[in-house]
């Protein structure tokens, strides 16, 4: 397993792709929508925040959030390669995204996949949402 501080930060869409970013959403598993690779490509070109981190060429973690930079944060999406994940490098992402979200409210969906990695981090679930699909 990679050391987390190894690994290079970037904050911009450089060296990302749909089928980079499909294929990791595949492998961690994250249950997105993959099918359409220019509405996938979409979401992140519309979102406020996208994190990568890198060992050299290879796309290791990706955090995509949306945020109104005052009260809210929504981290849309993490995911990390499998073979990395239990290293620390999601834990690495989420304190990435709480420093550049401070002072706002971190609110996610988890899947029973995740639950107890975010408890781990001080997350607490909520009974107050709803959601309405299309």
């Amino acid at each position: 397993m990679l050391d987390p501080a190894s690994l290079t930060l970037r904050d911009t869409l450089d060296g990302l792709t749909p089928a980079r970013i499909a294929t990791l959403y595949r492998r961690a598993p994250l249950l997105r929508k993959t099918d359409n690779p220019e509405a996938l490509w979409r979401t992140f070109e519309n979102s406020s925040l996208v994190l990568t981190l890198w060992e050299d060429d290879r796309l290791v973690a990706l955090a995509r959030v949306l945020t109104d930079g005052e009260q809210t944060s929504y981290l849309c999406d993490l995911a990390v390669e499998p073979d990395e994940q239990g290293a620390g490098v999601g834990k690495r992402m989420v304190d990435e995204i709480l420093a550049r979200c401070e002072g706002t409210e971190l609110i996610l969906r988890d899947s029973d996949l995740s639950t107890g990695f975010y408890e781990r981090l001080g997350f607490q679930p909520v009974d107050n949402a709803w959601v309405r699909t299309p």
